[in-house]
C-alpha cells in the first residue's frame, strides 16, 4: 500500500498477468501434474478468493481495496486456468486483459483523488459527486468494468 502509484499500476496491470500467462504456458510442459492436482488448486483458489473478498469488505483505504480486489481477481484467473478446458482458459485470458486495463485506471484515479483530498479514506471522499462530477463518472466506469 505504501508503494508509489506507478509501481502499483505496473504490478496490477502487467506483473500479475505475467504470472497467469506463465501458468498457461507452463501447463503444456507438465500436463500430468495439472490433471492430477487441478481440483486442489481450484479449492485453494476459491478459499483464498472468498477470504480476500471478506478482507475487501472491511477496507477503508481506496488503494488497499483496489490491491486486494486485484488479488481476488487473480484467484478467479487461477480457477479458470485450472478447469483445464478451453472456455476456462479463454475466460481467464479475457479477465486478465480487462483487469489489467481497469486496475491501472483505478490506481490512477485513486492517486488523483489522493492529490486533491490528501487522503485515501472512503470516509473523507464520500461527497465527491458534488465537487468532482467528472471524476465520479470515471470512478463509476472503471468500477463497473472491473
Amino acid at each position: 500500500v505504501e508503494a508509489p502509484i506507478s509501481g502499483s499500476m505496473v504490478l496490477a496491470g502487467i506483473l500479475l498477468k505475467l504470472g497467469g500467462y506463465g501458468l498457461m504456458r507452463f501447463m503444456y510442459f507438465v500436463p500430468n501434474y495439472f490433471i492430477t492436482y487441478n481440483y486442489i488448486w481450484i479449492v485453494v483458489s476459491l478459499y483464498g478468493g472468498v477470504l480476500i473478498s471478506l478482507v475487501c469488505l472491511v477496507q477503508s483505504d481506496v488503494k488497499s481495496l483496489i490491491a486486494y480486489s486485484s488479488v481476488c481477481h487473480m484467484s478467479l484467473v487461477l480457477m479458470g486456468i485450472m478447469t483445464l478446458f478451453c472456455w476456462g482458459e479463454s475466460g481467464s485470458f479475457m479477465l486478465m486483459l480487462g483487469h489489467g486495463l481497469c486496475s491501472s485506471g483505478l490506481f490512477c484515479l485513486s492517486n488523483i483523488m489522493y492529490e486533491r483530498l490528501n487522503s485515501r479514506s472512503f470516509f473523507i471522499s464520500k461527497g465527491m459527486m458534488s465537487f468532482m462530477p467528472s471524476m465520479s463518472l470515471f470512478w463509476f466506469m472503471f468500477c463497473s468494468s472491473n
